[in-house]
């Protein structure tokens, strides 16, 4: 029986067909990374932009309506009649500080994730009725712009839960291990039937944002069953060296 083997330039094409198809590969790979890349550039310019806007309110109209405040506070000590205006004034200042802080977590910056998210907790959740329980268990002092990363998916998922789920308990689970930190978000409210048609602008939000850290997100839920949010993605923590190493 003769051995039948293809023609040498049958070989040579496919040999050619396969280098192409790799190059493609590569190609795409590369567009990938790039889109990421300018994905995440232009996420941390409109965090840039937020907290410029959130300077300007807290320096501008905040303590234009401060000074309003303060002023009512002393004329209502002669004139009864202005002690409402000066409770409205006094929501005001408040309602802007609340919302400056919101669009630039300070206590973030300053304080790092957990405070953060306590904050996120007495903000949203517990005027809502609902229970938050936290375990964490991360380096405090991960990248800046991971931790507002983080955070801005957990605010988005608290205020899902709040207007959404109509649930009673929210709980966060945020672990870093060898080389990835997984974040889990739990409600135990009513649920939903997964898809994208079902899905609004903050699971959207929450989707776009992981895309360009390179993070894995998934969803899932069920009528009566409540939400689980979870999303992972590498990180290689380099731990800080000790002062007495540096000696």
């Amino acid at each position: 029986m003769k051995n039948l083997s293809a023609p040498a330039d049958v070989l040579e094409l496919v040999k050619q067909l396969r280098t192409q198809q790799e190059a493609l590969r590569e190609q795409l790979r590369l567009e990938q990374t790039t889109l990421q890349t300018l994905a995440r550039r232009l996420w941390l310019q409109q965090e840039h932009e937020r907290a410029k806007l959130s300077r300007e309110l807290h320096d501008g109209v905040g303590q234009l309506l401060t000074g309003l405040k303060t002023q009512l506070g002393q004329a209502a000590k002669t004139n009864n009649e202005l002690e409402s205006l000066y409770h409205t004034a006094s929501a005001a200042v408040e309602s802007i500080r609340s919302l400056s802080r919101l669009m630039h977590p300070t206590v973030l910056t300053d304080l790092g994730i957990a405070a953060a998210i306590s904050w996120l907790n007495r903000q949203m959740l517990q005027p809502a009725g609902v229970a938050c329980e936290t375990e964490l268990d991360i380096p405090s002092n991960i990248d800046m712009d991971l931790q507002i990363f983080l955070f801005r998916i957990i605010q988005e998922a608290m205020v899902n839960t709040v207007k959404h789920a109509r649930a009673q308990r929210f709980s966060i689970y945020l672990m870093y291990a060898s080389d990835s930190l997984r974040l889990d978000m739990l409600d135990n409210g009513k649920g939903f039937v997964v898809g994208k048609e079902t899905e609004g602008l903050g699971l959207q939000s929450m989707r776009d944002r992981c895309e360009a850290f390179g993070a894995h997100f998934t969803i899932s839920s069920s009528p009566g069953n409540g939400c689980q949010i979870s999303i992972s993605l590498p990180y290689q923590y380099k731990e800080m060296p000790m002062a007495s190493d540096l000696l």
